[in-house]
């Protein structure tokens, strides 16, 4: 073959190559603003389309099960598929794996969530747990908290409305699926990188939907690096967030029925909700069960207590529009709503609470014992709960503190 044919098969060879490319670039290019588009349209253009495109499981075909209405009610959500997560998973097509959540307040919700005495929040087998719920503040200035699989912010929206109905904040949530972000997570929690973007995109779109409605603040950047959940627990005078006010307490434990480890996030005055988990180790506990083993008053408790989980307490706070429905049975969450003004006890959910105003807004703080574990320590509790509450009012400056009575814990045995 002479030169003049090498060099025209050389030619074609160079232009089916190049068309071939931009055939593929092209390609590229459009599977990028397909999926771009998809995530603008399911979540009303609030959402940075770039960060939720960049989180673990957002591989493939994107699809929205869940779309925001602009001019519809809030709260809404929007809630992506990716065919990244349905593979992950052993499936086909596309699989739920980002959910983005926006509420205004007044939320009137049904209820805030607290404990479950049936639940053991620190039994990393329960299915249903995951990993301890002690949430962690988001810091850098933000009203937020991270979750097991996601982040929530709240912005202060004064003078808002939305609807011709008045509106005070805002809130957002940015989470992977439960389900999903255990196939990309990292020993039971999300990946640092993550986290951080779900914290990014969750203040974005606080931000975005208060440029909607006229709010006058944005929130500042979150802060890279934020901490997972803790999930191991520490001797309580080595508490010094949530949990800190119990190490430093000075309780009577000679009955042997107050815990001796403390679950705990930091202590932040910008979060709307707080908890401490505290529980009994297993060396303490078998020491208890010694020393009652043949009192007649605590047969019942310890014919409950045979092959049952931990023993444990969780205390738990909520201020502001999170206080407004306060439930301590998490079956019936109308049926026990605190009352502002009052303290008592709730039999059927082992629930203590007590009522409190704090920065001229209702709050409501919780004391909820697991079960069987309330039937012995109950009688024990007034102390412990009087602790914290006192604690949370000297942190939070509240006042017109109203508590359970001593009847009130009498009543748990």
């Amino acid at each position: 073959m002479d030169r003049g044919r090498w060099r025209r098969a050389y030619n074609r060879l160079v232009c089916g190559t190049a068309v071939l490319a931009i055939g593929l670039s092209g390609w590229t290019l459009w599977e990028m603003w397909d999926r771009r588009n998809t995530v603008d349209e399911a979540c009303a253009g609030l959402v940075p389309a770039g960060e939720v495109l960049a989180l673990s499981g957002s591989g493939g075909e994107i699809t929205a099960a869940e779309e925001i209405e602009p001019d519809g009610p809030f709260a809404q959500a929007c809630v992506l598929r990716s065919a990244e997560a349905a593979e992950a998973l052993g499936g086909s097509g596309t699989r739920q794996f980002f959910i983005v959540q926006l509420a205004t307040e007044p939320t009137g919700w049904t209820s805030e969530p607290v404990d479950d005495s049936f639940q053991d929040p620190l039994d990393p087998s329960n299915p249903w747990i995951r990993v301890p719920l002690v949430h962690q503040p988001v810091g850098g200035g933000i009203a937020g908290e991270v979750t097991e699989n996601g982040v929530a912010v709240r912005l202060p929206c004064p003078g808002g409305e939305h609807r011709g109905e008045e509106i005070t904040a805002i809130r957002a949530s940015a989470t992977l699926d439960l389900v999903a972000y255990r196939e990309f997570g990292q020993d039971g929690q999300l990946r640092q990188a993550d986290r951080d973007r779900l914290a990014d995109i969750a203040a974005a779109t606080a931000d975005n939907l208060a440029a909607e409605l006229g709010c006058p603040d944005r929130l500042p950047e979150p802060p890279d690096g934020i901490p997972a959940l803790n999930t191991e627990t520490v001797d309580p005078d080595e508490a010094e967030g949530t949990c800190a006010w119990y190490g430093s307490a000075d309780l009577d434990n000679s009955s042997g029925w107050l815990p001796d480890r403390a679950l705990e996030s930091r202590a932040d005055e910008l979060v709307w909700r707080e908890r401490c988990l505290l529980t009994v180790s297993g060396e303490a506990r078998g020491a208890t069960h010694l020393r009652y083993r043949d009192d007649p008053a605590y047969r019942r408790y310890r014919e409950a207590d045979e092959g049952r989980g931990r023993w444990w307490l969780s205390a738990e706070s909520f201020f502001g529009d999170a206080a407004e429905r306060v439930s301590p049975d998490t079956v019936d969450t109308d049926r026990a709503v605190v009352v502002p003004g009052s303290g008592g006890y709730d039999g059927r959910s082992n629930a203590w609470w007590a009522t409190s105003v704090c920065d001229g807004k209702p709050a409501v703080h919780v004391l909820t014992a697991g079960h069987p574990y309330v039937q012995g320590a109950g009688r024990h509790l007034e102390p412990v709960f009087r602790a914290y509450v006192e604690d949370v009012a000297e942190r939070r400056g509240c006042t017109d503190v109203v508590l359970p009575t001593a009847d009130d814990f009498a009543r748990a045995d």
